[in-house]
Parts: structure tokens; C-alpha cells; sequence
């Protein structure tokens, strides 16, 4: 389902590879923070589905994007001090090749 695109068009309930398809994020993704948005799935004839309003109201009640922030996402400031081998330069002096026997 990878290179396949999900049809949502018309549909006001979504099954949970559709629920993220329709919030634009992976799976695992989705499966991992829609408690935390307050969406609630529905068990229908042995289904767990997802109302497309539940969706949109997560969606459109998240904070706007701030280009700043998203950038500093995930990246962790290091001091060198703390790693000394991450320091440029040299790590043994440089010495030139032997020439080979038949090179001159």
C-alpha cells in the first residue's frame, strides 16, 4: 500500500490506514498520537473506524506551523568539550606514499 493511494473522496469514516492517509502521516504515526488528540474510533460490524469531522477538528485545532520551531525539531546542540574526537582536523600527521618500483 505503499505506492497505492487510498480514494477518500465521499467517505465520512475511515478505516485506520485511511485516518492517516487523510491526516497526511505514516501509520505508526497515527497510531501513536490519535488518543493524545482526543480522537475516538468507533467499532462498527468488527471494524474500528474513524469519523472524518474527528479528524478535521484535530487537524484544524493544532497549533499553525512555525518554520523556526519545525527546524529545531529533533536536533540536540553538542559542545565539543564533551566530545574531543569530533574536533577538526588531523588525526596523525600526513606522510606521502611510497612510489612504486616501475613509477617514475
Amino acid at each position: 500500500m505503499a505506492n497505492e493511494r487510498l480514494h477518500l473522496e465521499g467517505k465520512d469514516w475511515f478505516t485506520e490506514a485511511e485516518a492517516a492517509e487523510y491526516c497526511g502521516v505514516a501509520l505508526s504515526t497515527f497510531r501513536e498520537g490519535y488518543r493524545e488528540l482526543g480522537i475516538v474510533p468507533r467499532r462498527f460490524m468488527g471494524r474500528k473506524l474513524y469519523s472524518r469531522s474527528d479528524l478535521f477538528r484535530a487537524i484544524d485545532s493544532s497549533p499553525h506551523w512555525d518554520p523556526i520551531q519545525a527546524s529545531s525539531v529533533g536536533v540536540r546542540s553538542i559542545t565539543l568539550d564533551a566530545y574531543p574526537n569530533l574536533r577538526a582536523g588531523r588525526l596523525r600527521p600526513y606522510k606521502p606514499r611510497k612510489k612504486r618500483g616501475g613509477d617514475v
